[in-house]
């Protein structure tokens, strides 16, 4: 017979004899350049500016309101509790490996209370001491839990990383929609007051027999056809405001002293904010999310195929029996056991193997998961950078063609009061000023706003400032 401690051996050489599908990191094929890069040129981004991307604007005032979100914003604390979630259950899942020790204090009165039997053996059994129990995990079961775990925990890391891609993005981009909307609420009262003055010039000339009542009417349309357009620009700041209210983590009204004063939209800096699709894809947090969920998958479809196979467990007790409590804690009192168990399945019909089945569907699902997740990526990714060139193109061209009404109102002024063309052609030379104005103000936040939106297709962020804790075991 195989001594005591050959029996250990054994099972300590079968510990670790894990069933099931091996993982592998997926790599997933990425084309080598961009398609929207074909004709720019742009050069490649630099690690520590995508870690901080916003600072390239050169807002002191985004990088403060970037600083306060990064340590009171809700969703990142959020996002943090589950991080502490997933250590504790890979915590959990990790114990599972070792023996379980329970301290155990039991009294037990043994007799025959049934009349008509022979009478049994009365006695009673009082025990104080420690139990002991340990599954050998021959098959892996427990490990590729652990593996799961650990997956798990990864994924949480990396979907902290995703709240900081969103909340860097989400907070640049109101911060860029309320400076475009207070520019063109300046503009729009700019040009109430031109309008204003116009209409008073109209209405006097009319009544002095100089102009003509349709001068008169079309000037005063056109002065509040601008001024209805102030509620809604008064409405749009307050929602943004709100909005950046909330992504710092303070009440409604905080930051109204702060950004209360008119300031420039954020322009786009230079074009050197391209990062390769291979690296782009290493560095989203999103992907490396769906890729550890691919992992943990795996994991636990190892660790349903290992309910095919034997279980076998290890129990012993430690301390003090006796039949007299007064003479529990003597030395003839003290006793000990040991017990091994066995488990195989038999007849379980086919719950075994359904669990089996649903953890393969599972794996694919999430293998399939991470594929679209790469794909919408790529494509997240192209679509940003295609905007943003294009709508650069187009500021310029707006910049350009404002600068042309400009020089056509003044010229347009000069030719009325030579009495070349009729105030209604001042009139329209205003209104398109008017509008080149407006167009311009809102390419300027979109093309910042895309820049933005590239930043975030590339991962941007997601290295901000990250707790200690998240790099820890």
């Amino acid at each position: 017979m195989m001594p005591r401690f050959g029996w250990l051996c054994l099972l300590a050489g079968l510990h670790g004899c894990t069933v099931g599908p091996d993982y592998r990191e997926a790599v997933p094929a990425a084309p080598n350049d961009w398609l929207a890069d074909k004709e720019q040129g742009l050069k490649p981004i630099d690690p520590e500016t995508l870690k901080n991307w916003w600072k390239s604007f050169g807002d002191p005032e985004l990088n403060r309101l970037m600083e306060r979100a990064l340590s009171d914003n809700l969703d990142l604390k959020i996002a943090m509790t589950r991080i502490e979630q997933a250590r504790a259950q890979r915590r959990a899942a990790r114990a599972e490996l070792f023996p379980r020790v329970d301290a155990t204090v039991g009294a037990q009165r043994n007799d025959n209370p049934l009349p008509g039997l022979a009478p049994g053996i009365r006695y009673n059994l009082f025990e104080l001491g420690f139990d002991a129990l340990w599954e050998a995990d021959l098959f892996g079961r427990l490990q590729r839990r652990l593996e799961a775990s650990s997956a798990d925990l990864d994924a949480a890391r990396a979907d902290y990383g995703q709240a900081l891609v969103i909340l860097t993005s989400e907070l640049a981009r109101s911060y860029v929609e309320y400076r475009s909307l207070q520019n063109q609420l300046r503009i729009t009262r700019a040009n109430l007051d031109a309008q204003q003055n116009t209409q008073r010039l109209t209405e006097m000339q009319y009544r002095e027999g100089a102009g003509t009542r349709h001068d008169s009417v079309r000037a005063r349309a056109q002065t509040e056809n601008t001024r209805a357009q102030i509620p809604a620009l008064k409405s749009g700041i307050i929602a943004e405001l709100r909005q950046l209210e909330v992504l710092i983590g303070r009440q409604p009204g905080t930051l109204a002293a702060d950004l209360g004063e008119p300031d420039g939209v954020p322009i786009a800096p230079g074009q050197e904010l391209l990062a390769s699709p291979a690296e782009t894809i290493r560095h989203r947090p999103d992907l490396r999310i769906a890729e550890r969920q691919l992992a943990a998958a795996t994991a636990l479809q190892g660790a349903a195929i290992a309910e095919l196979f034997p279980k076998i467990s290890l129990s012993a007790f430690l301390g003090l029996r006796n039949t007299d409590i007064e003479d529990l804690f003597k030395s003839a009192a003290f006793s000990y056991s040991t017990a091994a168990n066995l488990l195989q399945p038999l007849l379980n019909f086919g719950r075994i193997q359904a669990g089996i089945d649903l953890a393969k569907a599972q794996q694919r699902e999430a293998y399939l998961a991470y594929e679209k997740a790469v794909l919408e990526a790529l494509r997240e990714t192209e679509t940003a950078l295609t905007r943003y060139l294009n709508e650069e193109i187009r500021r310029q061209t707006l910049t350009r063609s404002m600068a042309d009404q400009r020089e056509s109102v003044r010229l347009s002024q000069l030719r009325y009061h030579e009495g070349v063309i009729s105030f209604l052609d001042v009139l329209d030379s205003q209104r398109a000023l008017f509008v080149a104005e407006i167009e311009l103000a809102r390419s300027e936040a979109q093309a910042s706003t895309n820049l933005i939106a590239v930043y975030k297709a590339l991962g941007g962020g997601a290295d901000a400032a990250a707790p200690v804790s998240l790099r820890t075991p």
